[in-house]
């Protein structure tokens, strides 16, 4: 799921213009942040990161244009019910089926491992995207799945 790299961040520049928005330098700054770190993070941590380059940034600014980007399907969000949120940069949002695991010792967040995957029945899922589909007449794009525990590095 993360963003492998290829895309420069003139590619999600352009996405924001094409999708009607500016390209402020708060949503530059984010962008930037999240395709060098590729991973989740908390939006006080991604707050942290873009200080270090644009200290005149304000936290409101950040959830602002997090909530925004994620809205637009530039960043994905992920909120596991532990009423926090993480947000990474992505491919495709809007179609990405995710199943993640967040380790409740270390806060490491798994995602798309294999094992998971497998062990979920990925084709079930999407079994039952079709009889929603069927017999509630409500269309399933894409679904998350959260598991907590240990992981691996923590359960030794």
């Amino acid at each position: 799921m993360a963003e492998s790299g290829k895309k420069s961040i003139e590619y999600y520049n352009n996405k924001l213009k094409n999708l009607g928005y500016k390209s402020t330098k708060p949503r530059k700054a984010i962008i930037s942040v999240l395709k060098e770190n590729p991973s989740f993070y908390k939006a006080d941590e991604i707050y942290l990161m873009v200080r270090k380059n644009y200290p005149e940034i304000g936290i409101a600014t950040v959830y602002r244009t997090l909530e925004l980007l994620s809205r637009i399907n530039l960043i994905c969000k992920i909120s596991p019910g532990n009423d926090k949120s993480y947000y990474m940069l992505s491919r495709d949002c809007k179609k990405e089926t995710s199943v993640y695991m967040i380790c409740e010792n270390c806060g490491n967040i798994i995602v798309n491992n294999k094992c998971l995957r497998d062990a979920v029945k990925i084709e079930m899922i999407d079994d039952a995207q079709k009889r929603i589909f069927k017999n509630c007449r409500i269309k399933i794009d894409k679904y998350q799945i959260f598991f907590s525990g240990t992981c691996s590095k923590c359960s030794r």
